[in-house]
């Protein structure tokens, strides 16, 4: 049988087979006698096609998750505990597939092959696996490659309101990996079956099912399929991973997780503590997250990058779930919904949003340019919230919110519309310059907008260029400020009225 990751004992050395007889049936949860050498995440075969899970036992009963319908179970039937833990399939046969949280094609495509099926509850790589993180992530986001870069390996939390654009910001990412050679497994926890085709068919327009794997228990799926799907996908991920890959893991969203595992924890007749929700709670969402990382060639060189989705009320950051899952992340991106309403996407509020681990991963070429950025655009944000309290600004105040009203134009991105990293560059040494300070507003958005598509056709080497090196040559800078004098120039003929 397989081995814990980091064990040498096998988790289950003998295929041993008990009998029990169920004792009362709660829902989606089956009390059963018997079973006396049982384990957690076990299977126990039910009949009917119907297997089990077991979430908990004591002296005399075991608790178990049916998965399947449990109208078909009855009192007093005979059931049989397999120690086997419970195993869904994987393997490439999953990219471009949806699949739900037990493995099986949910998409009228056929069976899916396996290459392989491995234990959905399964222990975190111990450190001796891991090796250093060191590589960038790009995710497509402007404001996140350039301010709260990622790297891979990560985990990082996205929080915010309801409707404020979180999902947009992980499918982004996903869009982004077009072509990198990274597996990306999108991983629908409780949300509609409408907001589950949007993202499917975002997918398909921006041609990401070539390398995509969706993982979906929506919110008419059974509370124990919620409560395994997160787990389902990490190990799919842990497969790819193992094989050398880099893998994106998105969970949309980890809120309605800890949601299905309050519901199971009170079926469990286990004590809610703080809003309802079970003192383990913060263990099992740690169990999930701790799976990521980067690991060693002698395990497999790939590595398992989390976006985790949370939401918040009211903007407020310091509720039970989204506080922990702060805490277990290594950084975080907040939209607010404030910034929402302001009309700014993606929604980001710089000010409470932080990458731990990607700052040191980050291209030298983007971090020497996006430097002071934060700051030069914290102090437009102060300005522009004083200026409501008073009349007038002076000249330095008024050059700092001119400066931040580039960076904001800047920073403007529409939604399923990842942007490159040449392309960030272009902008952000444009705003390092000043060079936009001249420009009117329609001509600064039109400069954004436009500028990448002219540098490719003007100047394709002075990209290949950008993208090879990691550090700004000589080379590249007069590369660059010869591309905005003949933009500029552009601009000005342009703008030139033919005579009558």
């Amino acid at each position: 049988m397989s081995k814990s990751p980091g064990s040498l004992i096998p988790l289950f050395k003998i295929k041993v087979e008990e009998k029990g007889r169920i004792k009362d049936i709660k829902e989606i949860i089956v009390r059963i006698e018997g079973l006396p050498t049982c384990l957690y995440g076990q299977i126990v075969i039910m009949g009917d096609g119907i297997e089990g899970i077991i979430m908990g036992y004591d002296e005399e009963e075991v608790m178990v998750l049916a998965l399947g319908d449990p109208t078909k179970l009855k009192m007093g039937k005979e059931v049989v505990g397999v120690s086997e833990p419970f195993k869904i399939p994987v393997g490439e046969g999953l990219i471009g597939r949806m699949v739900d949280a037990l493995g099986a094609p949910c998409d009228n495509a056929g069976e899916i092959v396996a290459n392989d099926y491995l234990p959905v509850f399964r222990d975190s790589p111990p450190i001796t696996h891991r090796a250093a993180i060191n590589e960038f992530f790009p995710t497509g986001t402007k404001i996140v490659d350039m301010l709260i870069p990622l790297a891979k390996g990560q985990r990082q939390l996205i929080l915010g309101d309801r409707m404020t654009g979180k999902t947009v910001v992980a499918l982004d990412a996903i869009l982004n990996q077009k072509g990198k050679g990274t597996i990306c497994i999108y991983c629908c926890i409780g949300k509609s079956m409408s907001n589950l085709e949007k993202a499917a068919a975002a997918f398909h327009e921006g041609g990401a099912l070539a390398y995509t794997v969706i993982v979906a228990a929506t919110d008419n799926a059974p509370v124990g399929e919620q409560y395994i799907v997160p787990f389902s996908a990490s190990s799919i991920a842990d497969f790819f991973a193992s094989h050398g890959k880099d893998v994106l893991v998105v969970f949309d969203d980890l809120t309605k997780h800890a949601w299905a595992y309050r519901q199971l924890s009170l079926l469990l007749e286990r004590p809610p503590g703080r809003e309802a929700y079970p003192g383990d709670i913060f263990y099992v969402q740690t169990q999930l997250m701790e799976r990521a990382g980067r690991f060693n060639k002698d395990h497999g060189g790939g590595s398992i990058t989390f976006l985790g989705i949370a939401e918040t009320l009211q903007n407020d950051l310091t509720g039970y779930i989204p506080s922990n899952l702060s805490s277990m992340c290594d950084g975080q991106i907040c939209l607010s919904s404030t910034v929402f309403a302001e009309g700014f996407r993606p929604a980001i509020d710089i000010g409470v949003s932080l990458s731990i681990v990607g700052g040191k991963t980050q291209p030298d070429i983007l971090k020497v340019l996006a430097r002071g950025l934060r700051a030069d655009y914290a102090q437009y944000s102060e300005i522009v919230k004083l200026s409501k309290l008073s009349s007038g600004l002076s000249d330095d105040a008024e050059r700092i919110v001119k400066k931040g009203e580039i960076i904001r134009k800047v920073f403007q991105q529409g939604e399923y519309h990842p942007v490159s990293i040449a392309e960030g560059i272009v902008l952000l040494y444009a705003v390092d310059k000043n060079l936009l300070l001249e420009f009117s507003e329609a001509q600064q958005t039109k400069f954004c907008k436009e500028i990448f598509a002219f540098a490719m056709k003007e100047s394709p080497g002075l990209i290949e260029a950008i993208l090879v090196a990691s550090t700004m040559t000589p080379d590249i800078e007069n590369g660059l400020q010869n591309l905005f004098a003949k933009y500029r120039a552009t601009l000005d003929k342009a703008e030139v009225k033919p005579s009558k």
